[in-house]
């Protein structure tokens, strides 16, 4: 298998095993969705929907392949994506923190860009 096929099957991976530690929305909560665009490299998990007649959209995790890299643009979770990447085989070398200033990035274990 192809490194950038394998990195698609680790994301997905990661965030379906992510969803499935949320219990399912009641029909009065806002659903947890994941969306996965294997033509443009983008991955989400995300919540949408009505919870206490209120309107709820909320990235809460993004990641997308870039140039080669695993991009993490978006981690709202204390459940540290980054090390479930590293941990699945993505070396950091390949992993972007997208979320962090791009002067810092230099100062990570992580690739630049």
């Amino acid at each position: 298998m192809d490194k950038l096929d394998q990195y698609r099957k680790i994301i997905k991976e990661v965030l379906k095993n992510y969803q499935n530690l949320v219990p399912p929305a009641s029909d009065d909560e806002a659903e947890q969705l994941l969306a996965f665009d294997e033509e443009r490299d983008q991955y989400l998990w995300f919540r949408s929907g009505w919870q206490n007649k209120t309107r709820v959209r909320h990235i809460t995790i993004y990641i997308r392949i870039k140039n080669g890299k695993v991009w993490v643009e978006e981690d709202l979770t204390d459940l540290e994506v980054v090390n479930d990447l590293l941990a699945a085989g993505i070396p950091a070398t390949d992993i972007v923190l997208g979320f962090q200033l791009p002067d810092v990035r230099q100062y990570t274990d992580f690739a630049i860009a």
